[in-house]
């Protein structure tokens, strides 16, 4: 299989690195996974803890800003986001690149912790299932 540079994109950098966490415990060969937000958002434990809680360790993980040239250079980009509250930069298909929109609840809006970590755990999980998914839509 060709190496695929895969872009895991979301408004702000906790649900894109949760993301590339999974991906990287794949340990897949062919895949180069990276990270990136529209915006920069605060440190945020949460999604560091629920990731730990799985074994996965995104602390050491550098969030990326969104540019121009991470686009184009990805084979896939992975926009993860509350399609009913977040909004992304318009992300057309190219002739060497596939745009999937995954539908996951963005923890950020929740304003009470319990709901917020729970929500954190949550995510986590259903982030695994997604990126299992896309492995073997790429296989």
């Amino acid at each position: 299989m060709k190496n695929k540079t895969i872009l895991f994109l979301s408004p702000v950098n906790h649900l894109s690195m949760m993301a590339e966490g999974w991906a990287s415990r794949l340990n897949e060969p062919s895949w180069n996974v990276i990270s990136a937000a529209c915006t920069n958002a605060g440190h945020d434990d949460l999604p560091i803890e629920a990731m730990k809680e799985v074994n996965i360790n995104i602390e050491s993980k550098t969030p990326h800003s969104l540019k121009p040239q991470l686009v184009k250079d990805a084979d896939i980009v992975v926009a993860i986001y509350d399609f009913q509250r977040d909004s992304l930069p318009a992300l057309p298909d190219g002739p060497r690149r596939k745009v999937l929109r995954w539908n996951i609840s963005n923890p950020v809006y929740f304003d009470q912790m319990p709901e917020r970590w729970a929500a954190y755990q949550e995510v986590c999980d259903e982030l695994a299932i997604k990126v299992q998914q896309l492995k073997k839509e790429l296989i």
